[in-house]
């Protein structure tokens, strides 16, 4: 859909544009070359551009976002659920091209205590919870620091009795 639009006549493109469907699918703005959606942009009410924003992962978002003059990014961010709201204005404290910036927020964390099969029935169970794309399992202790980490992989090769504290190579690198 962005290689559509990027390639369409510029008098074609507003047309185009009002063809999509009304919730505004936050990937295409994200794949857009940075002129070409900061003009769209501004055809976009900031409901529609929070909504499309909530959908992407928080690097994407903040991509998005990040050049937006601050009245229409404070409205699109006032508009977002409070934890995604957080995440991003987190990542916006970052200087643009810092890792802290570029890395992914969302992650997957699980208690040592917990077993093999209790975290495979907790992935199943919190599909609409968990990031779309995840391959490690973060390992914390009961105060939530991170004691380790532990491949998709590595978890699914396991029987379901096994203790995730027990697993090979689960100690942070």
């Amino acid at each position: 859909m962005a290689d559509l639009i990027e390639q369409a006549e510029p008098a074609e493109r507003a047309d185009l544009i009002d063809l999509l469907p009304a919730e505004l699918d936050g990937e295409v703005l994200s794949y857009l070359n940075p002129d070409l959606r900061e003009s769209l942009i501004g055809r976009f009410e900031p409901q529609e551009l929070a909504d499309a924003v909530a959908d992407l992962d928080t690097d994407d978002a903040v991509e998005l976002i990040e050049d937006l003059d601050a009245e229409t990014r404070a409205q699109i961010l006032a508009k977002l659920p409070d934890a995604e709201r957080a995440l991003v204005q987190e990542n916006l404290t970052y200087d643009e091209d810092s890792a802290g910036r570029m890395m992914q927020r969302e992650l997957v964390a699980v208690p040592e205590f917990w077993t093999v099969g209790k975290t495979i029935d907790f992935i199943r169970a919190a599909t609409d919870t968990l990031p779309e794309d995840f391959y490690d399992l973060f390992i914390v202790d009961p105060m939530h620091r991170v004691v380790g980490a532990v491949p998709l992989s590595r978890l699914l090769r396991q029987r379901r009795a096994v203790r995730i504290a027990d697993l090979p190579s689960c100690t942070p690198s």
